[in-house]
């Protein structure tokens, strides 16, 4: 742990902020990515809903994806200022973005690198294959007299390559076509770009190793604990130390350290929630039972003994099933082979089990074999009658008034039908093996 002195801080700040505008500009310098920067701008300074912007909703007052209209007239002169050539470091400044989300969109506009790369990889390849001579790739796959000849080996490959080049140029059109600019400006503004983030994440680093001290001295008021060890606990916090360098801003008026606390505690916390359970819950479901805390201590206080469920929910104003919910979500779990005090008997001798066992499911399965195969020996009528009638589908049994709507005949009718196709399950058999295996 090397300390860092203010001259140093500042140094490293103002290199911070210079490399983001170097960031930005390549950036900008792509029409891909100044419209996915500049055009939720657009929509917010035009009034419209957008909550995708890549700026400080904090700052601008952001509610719902709708800028305020008394502040849209000076995010449109913001606008109109970054038109030009050159960024101007004051007007970024007043824009207030959020600069790990512009290294976000970076990283998004300059993703089709690697797939250009890829197809002037793919397209060397079938160079190389034809001795370089893809200038005369199409001429030597067009010339049929050349083809008909045996000696014209470089034709024939040049004619069954030729659609797979033209397929790589096409696609390498598309890429120009999506990224609006040409493929060696895109390659090297990703270049510029990929430098300045490499810069950054340096900047970054020096910032970690010097204020490893604010992480350990956060860490310990969160330990000994037995969710997790300590260097464990650094780790979560270091983490949350450089997420607070990515989003700091030196315009926001406050020092590094004061904006890097709640960062690292915020890790640590969320670390503590996620493995300090057997069953993992939602942070939300941990603020929650966090503030139902709080209120039962306040209600203690003022009235001397702890509140029932409905006092607590009149209490906060709440809804008494929703705090239950959350009191019986949050509560510790216990284990099947937990005992009392009292006696013996586990958790598990109380619950009834779901599941059928195996011996009668086992016997149950036969049966319906069994049955499947006597109703092979009815007519289709009569086997819709019987499962319809006994409910042998849906456990459902229908009545002969229902079947004779179904059928559209008198309910005597359906009883008759029925009549005979029980009597051919007797003939069959079916009846005396139930009656035999105490059915």
């Amino acid at each position: 742990m090397v300390p860092m002195s203010p001259d140093e801080e500042a140094s490293l700040l103002e290199n911070q902020e210079k490399n983001r505008l170097a960031m930005l500009e390549s950036i900008l310098s792509v029409p891909l990515g100044r419209g996915m920067f500049i055009g939720p701008l657009e929509k917010l300074a035009a009034g419209q809903r957008c909550c995708e912007s890549a700026i400080d909703g904090s700052h601008w007052t952001l509610s719902d994806g709708y800028i305020p209209q008394d502040r849209r007239g000076e995010l449109r002169r913001i606008i109109d200022g970054m038109k030009g050539p050159y960024l101007k470091r004051e007007a970024i400044r007043r824009l207030h973005p959020l600069w790990h989300a512009v290294e976000d969109l970076g990283r998004e506009v300059f993703s089709g690198i690697a797939e250009y790369r890829e197809l002037l990889l793919r397209r060397s390849r079938i160079m190389d294959l034809l001795g370089n001579r893809i200038g005369s790739l199409e001429l030597l796959a067009t010339d049929y007299d050349l083809l008909e000849k045996d000696q014209s080996e470089t034709g024939r490959k040049a004619w069954r390559l030729h659609p797979a080049i033209c397929s790589l140029q096409n696609s390498l059109d598309l890429l120009e076509v999506r990224t609006g600019i040409g493929l060696l400006k895109y390659s090297d503004a990703g270049k510029r770009f990929a430098e300045a983030v490499d810069r950054i994440r340096e900047i970054i680093e020096r910032f970690v190793e010097a204020n490893l001290c604010l992480v350990i001295s956060r860490v310990r008021r969160f330990h000994p604990c037995d969710a997790m060890e300590e260097m464990d606990l650094v780790q979560e916090g270091c983490q949350g130390l450089m997420e607070a360098v990515r989003r700091f801003d030196v315009s926001r008026g406050c020092k590094l350290s004061t904006f890097a606390v709640w960062w690292i505690r915020q890790f640590i916390m969320k670390a503590l929630i996620r493995h300090g359970r057997l069953v993992r819950l939602p942070v939300r479901l941990h603020y929650e039972d966090s503030s139902i805390r709080r209120a039962m201590d306040e209600f203690a206080l003022e009235h001397g003994h702890g509140p029932t469920l409905e006092e607590l929910a009149d209490f906060m104003g709440r809804d008494r099933r929703e705090l239950e919910d959350v009191c019986l979500s949050t509560a510790q779990p216990l284990s099947l082979d937990h005992t009392d005090s009292e006696n013996d008997a586990t958790i598990a001798d109380f619950l009834e089990s779901r599941l059928q066992p195996p011996d009668l499911r086992a016997l149950s399965s036969d049966i319906r074999e069994r049955i499947e195969t006597a109703l092979t020996s009815l007519s289709d009528r009569e086997k819709t009658i019987i499962t319809l009638r006994f409910g042998l589908m849906d456990d459902e049994p229908c009545t002969l008034a229902q079947l004779g709507r179904i059928f559209g005949v008198s309910r005597e009718r359906v009883r008759q039908i029925e009549s005979t196709a029980l009597a051919k399950l007797r003939n069959h058999g079916l009846l005396s093996t139930l009656e035999s295996g105490g059915e």
